[in-house]
């Protein structure tokens, strides 16, 4: 695979880690905004669970904050590198590899949480299914 074409793979990829963070994000607002919602509608019985999801959402945007900044200095590290016609060397794919390693954790951990979090609004008292 000729430079080009690894530089343009690596580029998308990038654009789709991006975008991935950015709906991570929205998505946490709005679960924090159901949270809030149930904890004004539910007695004090349920708040341990919910402070935990709370924390937890909080933790995720700033991973979310924290990530966006390493894409965007590893992105900004692949455009010098253009430049300068050093397209992909050896620093730059350890960058995309240890990023590559933090998003895959990443996503394994908020998928795991979100799971978590779908079953307790499922169990929710204030959720009544008529």
């Amino acid at each position: 695979m000729n430079k080009f074409s690894q530089l343009n793979r690596t580029h998308f990829q990038y654009r789709i880690w991006r975008n991935e963070l950015e709906l991570m994000q929205q998505e946490t607002d709005f679960f924090l905004s159901v949270i809030e919602e149930i904890a004004s509608l539910e007695d004090n019985a349920a708040k341990t669970e919910q402070n935990w999801f709370i924390n937890q959402f909080h933790h995720f945007q700033r991973l979310i904050k924290q990530l966006k900044g390493e894409l965007s200095s590893v992105e900004k590290g692949l455009a010098e590198g253009v430049l300068h016609d050093r397209i992909l060397d050896k620093e730059q794919r350890l960058d995309h590899q240890y990023l590559k390693e933090e998003m895959d954790y990443f996503e394994q951990d908020y998928r795991s949480v979100k799971t978590k979090f779908r079953t307790f609004i499922a169990n929710s008292e204030t959720i009544g299914i008529d």
